[in-house]
């Protein structure tokens, strides 16, 4: 071999093999790195589902203030052991079994020719009783319209209002309602949520139903 192969020889890049020691340093750190990942993905699983209530009675609150204001009359949200329950407000002192019977009329509403009207109602029927212009029809609102929200099984929750001098946890048949006025005026209104793992608090503003302030607590 003469020196110029030689010196190729001695310039050719040798390939590098990971040693047995590198290989478990490797899996080391991996495993070090997925075992406090794990907790930190619980962690953002259980909020997750304590937040779940809370984000569907942010969107119930936005669309039953919506309708007040668009109908010119009130609306509540409904609170009761199996979750809460948005539609118009029609008794301030609201029973569950009344509640159940309300939500079951809507669900199985009479037929449309079967419900009485007055000339108010159609505007004044459909042929002219006198010489003067026919008022318009009045809009026609669902008067049974109903949204509602069932809380999983593992979980319990309170309110309170701002005269309340502590939170209320929902059992049995006790109701309790968020009302919200034709102006978009509601009560302020703090919830409580509890579970296993986790638990959650969110205060809403009076004027406008956003969240204020929340806290969360995993266990």
């Amino acid at each position: 071999m003469d020196d110029e192969t030689h010196v190729r020889a001695q310039n050719i890049p040798h390939s590098k093999a990971f040693t047995l020691i590198e290989i478990i340093i490797a899996l080391t750190i991996v495993a070090v790195l997925a075992a406090g990942a794990i907790p930190m993905l619980k962690g953002f699983n259980d909020e997750r589902q304590a937040r779940e209530p809370v984000a569907k009675l942010v969107q119930m609150a936005r669309e039953v203030r919506m309708r007040a204001m668009t109908e010119k009359r009130p609306y509540q949200v409904a609170f009761h052991s199996k979750g809460f329950t948005a539609s118009r407000y029609f008794n301030p002192y609201l029973q569950l079994a009344q509640l159940q019977e309300f939500m079951e009329t809507g669900a199985n509403p009479p037929p449309e020719d079967t419900i009485e009207k007055t000339d108010i109602d159609n505007g004044g029927g459909l042929t002219k009783t006198t010489e003067l212009p026919l008022a318009p029809p009045a809009p026609k609102y669902d008067e049974h319209w109903t949204e509602k929200y069932e809380m999983p099984a593992d979980m319990k929750y309170a309110i309170q209002h701002w005269f309340d001098a502590e939170p209320l946890f929902l059992e049995g048949d006790v109701v309790k309602l968020w009302v919200f006025q034709p102006s978009g005026i509601c009560q302020p209104l703090k919830v409580h949520i509890e579970r296993d793992s986790a638990t959650f608090d969110v205060e809403f503003a009076a004027l406008t139903a956003d969240i204020v302030k929340e806290s969360v607590d995993l266990r």
